[in-house]
């Protein structure tokens, strides 16, 4: 089951519905925070984590439902307009700055759907293995830069940072990979239960499926 805690206040909790037996729940959540953000070694305090276990159907299977949700209504947008919905958004991960024992990629949103929309925070994120299965996630939201609301015009894009280590830590083996080896992404947009699917760049996410996510920034 995903587990979402957060020290940031919530104005929306939606249910938690079970996929499948055995049940894989992402979180959906965009919220600000203070912080710092990921270092060379990515070792930057949580303002919200949470973790999964469980299996799941392929990785195209139907979007899950997010979990509780902090607002994304960044106050100084109101009757702005309306936040990017999934079906608007197309995304896209690729390598970033990697270093001794970690490793990081870019993550992008593009706004694809015709209409003005905004993006404010962070989202949810989960790793499919390769076969399909739901390999470990845990999310680590960085709160430096503090979330901000993004204006997107048709075209445009926001891109948010994830970092991840490359290193078996506790008790995962040393020998070999230390989680699954992540085959997609699943990804859902700020304040959305909708999901879309990215793939993955390469390689396992150590550390119990750890993953720091900066928030949505325009690209």
């Amino acid at each position: 089951m995903w587990v979402v805690s957060t020290t940031i206040p919530t104005r929306l909790a939606l249910a938690l519905p079970l996929l499948v037996t055995g049940g894989l729940l992402l979180s959906a959540c965009s919220s600000g925070g203070d912080g710092t953000g990921p270092a060379a070694s990515p070792t930057s305090s949580s303002v919200a984590t949470h973790a999964a276990t469980g299996t799941t159907g392929p990785a195209t299977a139907p979007a899950p439902t997010a979990a509780p949700e902090p607002s994304g209504a960044d106050p100084t947008a109101a009757g702005g307009p309306d936040r990017c919905h999934t079906s608007e958004l197309t995304g896209r991960l690729t390598p970033g700055d990697s270093g001794a024992g970690h490793t990081g990629a870019t993550l992008t949103l593009t706004d694809t759907g015709g209409e003005v929309c905004t993006v404010y925070g962070y989202g949810g994120l989960g790793l499919i293995a390769q076969d399909g299965a739901a390999a470990p996630t845990v999310q680590d939201r960085v709160a430096s830069p503090a979330p901000r609301t993004v204006t997107l015009q048709p075209g445009d894009a926001v891109s948010s940072t994830l970092y991840w280590s490359d290193v078996a830590s506790g008790s995962e083996p040393t020998t070999g990979d230390c989680e699954p080896q992540p085959g997609q992404l699943t990804v859902i947009p700020p304040d959305e239960t909708d999901a879309l699917s990215v793939t993955w760049p390469g390689g396992p996410v150590c550390g119990g499926g750890e993953i720091q996510q900066t928030a949505y920034v325009a690209a």
